[in-house]
């Protein structure tokens, strides 16, 4: 018979029997106190970290302010660099002025003011600039190394003031001198000069915005690298707290188990539970949320700073399910848990809402725990507040591509998104068009109400081009009173496309019409738009801008409140008329401008007179009539030194008519541009001119249009008085083709009426063009005022204004406008016939 089990061990030695359980103490004592020092050292290692991780947190808000200080620094900078170029400006002005004025001292003394001004100011810039130097020992070497840089640029702005200062002066002295040819020749040498001081400016401002870029781009470096070292610190802290749990659950296992052999077991597992309280404790204190949650998104712990983030304390919180406390059901969260129990770690950015229902932007770092199987047990979750560092964030932003006073893209950012745009065209057919708006008349507007009015009036505006687009177009401002639309992905067909546009262009004219109210006064403000349509990449950003542009100016062209698009014609156009100014410029210091003289003769047939006309005798054109060169003048601000021409050799020539009794009593008739006449100084200029020609002013007329009379009518008037005490007459050229009013038109001190030859051409078949001209007729006997014919082609037209009381005649009936000597030995053969 086999013993049974009991048997065997009533066999074994009593020493042996008790050998076993001594064997288990020996064992299981010191693993114990291994593990209790272990715990305690786990314990105070977490508080070192926590202490780092707070000092961290501190040192990455410094630098976000930091970061901040220093860009709107150097936006203060860079806004002195273009206080630079507006004074460079001024400087320049005076060595243009002295063509128009003649007055040397004057625009001497204006250009030392400016030069003051502009050398105050650049005093100032350098200072600043080297303080900023002396304070780059925080910096890295790059930044260092464009700020010195930004130093040379800023003496390279200096160094060009100064030649082009030199050059001025030169000038200066030409004119002193009676050099006025020397010194229209060194004015092509003064605008290169004036170039290059502009180049160096904008070779600055870029310079500014490098070093605006390397800041940020080096801050942002510098954030990232503190929340990487921050995100391990705070990870190995949550791995230690998983071990000191791990550890003390085997704690008190192996305490209960031991507790019927040694009371003193108790002990040491209250001192565990009391460590791990303390440990606890300062994870409360830890500046970050932390939260866990099981794999059921129960919450298992929640510390304070969780409680003043989310605004829910620790009993409100526990068991309760994250993810419909905090993220209501949110399919992100469903996307992380998938990628935690994948990976094992996860990390980025997510939006929660506090018990009050504001959103909060956190940056979250979850760890997934697994229990001694391996199997997800639980989710650690650590959670930084970055609601403010977001919003930072999205003020440099805001200031570096959007527009201050409208909120719309700045032309940086329209410039970088249109580039994007046509990037990407090589992968698409689509037609994109770029419209460019600008309002009518603004500068007005500001001059009259003031810009805090001419500022609501662009916010106004601002907002009604956001409701005429599409979420996909981009409303940019690109400064003034300029904005730009860009139209993506429009049909593939360009006529299509041009549709579409158009309908969109149409829909913002509509908007722009529309009355607007500016802090109690109602304005009416209209739009002139240029629209430019592109595909593929054949284009550049600048030919785009360039064509909407001179579309913009077509539409202004055609009468404003109007849109145009762009064709190549446009291109052709405006690169003649730039070319027809540069050499009208030229023409002007070269002398290649002269009078023609056209007779005007009475009912008789006797010459009483002459028309001054103005011809450009061009090397290579030949002889250009004024029509061809005169709306070129007269946009580009050439009319002002063209009308000085004309008048001081109209004058000119009437002295020396004044010494020949043939020609002693003839009166000189001379065209005045509206511009010049509005001139501040046009009667004191024609005072000077006829001192300085000797001329008789009771026999020079001066021709003025109706265009005139449209603005400032009381100045008009003032003047037109002032020119008649002086003995001048005055004639109102073109009469019945302008704006005037009849009301208007008897309180003119004018002398008389000049009938335009469009009225004189259709006289014979055109029975309005013939009750025009007896109207005007009748008009200028009613009151008191002589008429004059001009265009006068044939016998019958004189006939016909003779016999309804027109005297005097002016056309090629008689003669054609001549040059002076062919003009003198006309007269002498009219006076070998009349006798």
């Amino acid at each position: 018979m086999k013993p049974v089990a009991g048997d065997r061990e009533m066999d074994v030695p009593d020493d042996k029997l008790h050998a076993r359980p001594d064997k288990g103490k020996q064992e299981r004592k010191p693993r114990a106190a291994k593990w209790h020092r272990m715990y305690f050292f786990l314990a105070g290692f977490d508080v070192l970290v926590v202490v780092l991780s707070v000092l961290l947190n501190h040192l990455i808000v410094e630098t976000y302010h930091r970061s901040i200080q220093a860009n709107q620094s150097w936006v203060q900078q860079l806004s002195s660099f273009s206080t630079l170029g507006n004074l460079a400006s001024a400087v320049n002005a005076p060595g243009n002025n002295v063509f128009d004025t003649l007055d040397v001292d004057a625009e001497s003394k204006n250009m030392a003011n400016a030069l003051k001004a502009f050398d105050a100011h650049l005093d100032s810039t350098q200072r600043q600039l080297e303080a900023r130097i002396a304070d780059q020992t925080a910096h890295s070497a790059d930044i260092r190394a464009l700020t010195l840089n930004l130093r040379d640029d800023v003496n390279a702005v200096d160094r060009a003031m100064i030649e082009m200062v030199d050059e001025a002066l030169l000038i200066f002295s030409f004119f002193s001198d009676g050099q006025s040819e020397n010194a229209g020749k060194r004015m092509a040498t003064m605008d290169r000069k004036y170039a290059r001081l502009l180049l160096s400016l904008s070779t600055v401002r870029e310079r500014v915005g490098l070093i605006q870029s390397k800041l940020l781009e080096e801050e942002q470096e510098s954030v990232e690298e503190l929340r990487r070292v921050e995100f391990a610190i705070m990870l190995f802290v949550l791995l230690m707290v998983s071990a000191a749990m791990v550890y003390g659950r085997r704690i008190k296992r192996e305490m209960e188990h031991q507790a019927a052999e040694k009371e003193g077991y108790l002990s040491v597992l209250r001192e565990s539970e009391r460590q791990f309280r303390q440990q606890a404790s300062l994870l409360d204190k830890a500046q970050d949320a932390i939260v866990v949650y099981g794999m059921d998104y129960r919450i298992l712990y929640w510390n304070k700073s969780a409680e003043r983030l989310y605004g829910m304390c620790r009993s409100e919180a526990l068991g309760q399910s994250a993810k419909k406390l905090l993220y209501q059901g949110d399919k992100a969260f469903d996307l992380v848990v998938r990628s935690l129990v994948k990976n094992g770690d996860w990390a980025g950015e997510v939006n929660v809402r506090r018990k009050d229902g504001c959103t909060l932007t956190l940056e979250s770092h979850r760890t997934l725990v697994r229990d001694e199987e391996g199997r997800p047990q639980s989710v650690l979750s650590i959670d930084t507040d970055i609601t403010h560092r977001k919003a930072a964030e999205k003020e440099v932003q805001r200031l570096a591509f959007y527009d201050q006073l409208t909120g719309l893209a700045n032309r940086r950012l329209m410039l970088d998104r249109l580039q994007h745009v046509l990037a990407g065209s090589s992968r698409s057919l689509n037609t994109h068009a770029v419209i460019l708006i600008d309002l009518d008349n603004f500068k007005a507007l500001n001059d009259t109400l003031g810009h805090d009015r001419g500022d609501m009036l662009l916010r106004q505006v601002a907002q009604r081009l956001s409701g005429c687009t599409r979420e996909s177009d981009t409303v940019a401002r690109l400064g003034g009173d300029e904005f730009v639309v860009l139209l993506e992905n429009l049909s593939e067909n360009p006529p299509e496309a041009a549709v579409q546009a158009k309908a969109i262009g149409e829909k913002i004219l509509a908007a722009l019409n529309i009355s607007y109210q500016l802090d109690g006064y109602d304005h009416h403000s209209t739009p002139s738009l240029g629209i430019a349509l592109f595909q593929g990449q054949l284009n550049s950003v600048d030919d785009i801008i360039k064509r909407a542009d001179l579309a913009m100016y077509r539409a202004k062209a055609a009468g404003r409140n109007t849109l145009c698009f762009f064709d190549p014609e446009m291109q052709s156009v405006a690169t003649a008329r730039a070319r027809l100014e540069a050499d009208l410029r030229l023409g002007l210091q070269h002398q290649e401008l002269l009078l023609y003289y056209q007779p005007q003769v009475n009912s008789e047939g006797r010459i009483v007179g002459a028309e001054a006309l103005i011809r450009w005798r061009h090397p290579d054109r030949g002889l250009v009539l004024p029509a061809d060169f005169v709306p070129v003048a007269e946009e580009s601000g050439l009319v002002l030194p063209l009308g000085r021409f004309a008048l001081q050799s109209a004058c000119s020539q009437l002295a020396i008519w004044a010494r020949h009794p043939q020609t002693a009593r003839f009166e000189m008739a001379v065209n005045v541009s509206p511009r010049q006449f509005h001139h501040n100084d046009f009667v004191d200029e024609v005072l000077d001119v006829l001192r300085y020609t000797g001329a008789d002013p009771g026999r020079l007329k001066l021709e003025l249009t109706e265009g005139l009379l449209v603005e400032d009518m009381e100045g008009t008037i003032a003047k037109m008085i002032r020119l008649k005490e002086i003995g001048i007459g005055l004639s109102l050229d073109d009469f019945g083709t302008g704006y005037s009013s009849l009301s208007y038109l008897k309180s003119l001190p004018l002398d008389q009426l000049k009938i335009d030859q469009s009225f004189v051409r259709d006289v014979l078949r055109d029975p309005n063009a013939a009750a025009i001209t007896c109207a005007i007729i009748s008009l200028g006997q009613i009151l008191g005022l002589t008429v004059i014919a001009e265009g006068v082609e044939t016998e019958a037209q004189r006939s016909f204004l003779a016999s309804h009381g027109c005297l005097a005649y002016q056309g090629h009936l008689f003669a054609p406008p001549l040059p002076a000597e062919a003009f003198t030995a006309f007269v002498r053969e009219r006076l070998v016939a009349e006798h």
